[in-house]
């Protein structure tokens, strides 16, 4: 039976290749994928590619760097994303949400961290909007009894990913600092959302000619 380091390892792999296609087929649909998507493709691969990158040479300490760029990357990304395709964010909202973001990562790269107590508890934040602007789009499915079932498969892949990022975000230090054992199947559990929420987004990106946006 794979042991966890090879059932990662793979998932891994998989995730990589999955962007690579992803981002092969919005450069071959040219104009019908909008640039925000694509955007967001090259940015998640080349952080994830960096990732397994540095797995490969055993250069762990980098992801203290990775991990900090990738949920900031990601809080702007999903913002911007969010106000495009489901609903209109408040521009003073999105402002806040900016300063945010360029201020948890300066403070994650100043703040030196030992990897054994290491905690990223501002990502709590960062989760904590994105899994709000999907329960906002729920919320408006709901009240305005319209759905585009490319837009609601996004939105539970957002928020289910974000929601176990939150956990994780909590219990950090837990989480890469005991047996693997007892915390494989979280990291692993992780890894296959990542995988679908980045299928989704591809979906969307393919489609994103076809639908009208709110």
């Amino acid at each position: 039976m794979p042991t966890y380091n090879e059932l990662s390892f793979y998932l891994q792999f998989t995730i990589n290749l999955t962007l690579l296609t992803g981002v092969a087929l919005f450069l071959k649909r040219g104009k019908q994928v909008k640039k925000l998507l694509l955007i967001f493709l090259l940015g998640e691969f080349a952080l994830e590619l960096s990732d397994l990158v540095f797995r490969l040479l055993k250069v762990n300490t980098v992801n203290i760097y990775i991990y900090p760029i990738s949920q900031c990357f990601g809080l702007l990304m999903m913002t911007e994303i969010y106000n495009k395709y489901f609903f209109k964010i408040p521009r003073s909202l999105k402002w806040i949400i900016y300063a945010f973001a360029g201020l948890s990562l300066i403070i994650n790269f100043t703040y030196q961290q030992n990897t054994e107590s290491v905690t990223f508890y501002s990502n709590i934040i960062t989760n904590i909007f994105i899994c709000s602007f999907a329960a906002v789009y729920f919320l408006n499915v709901i009240r305005k009894s319209r759905i585009d079932k490319t837009l609601f498969i996004v939105n539970v892949f957002i928020f289910l990913f974000f929601s176990i990022e939150s956990i994780i975000s909590t219990t950090f230090n837990f989480l890469i600092n005991n047996h693997l054992e007892w915390v494989a199947p979280v990291w692993l559990f992780r890894g296959v959302l990542l995988w679908f929420f980045y299928i989704a987004f591809i979906n969307l990106g393919c489609r994103a000619g076809k639908m009208k946006v709110w």
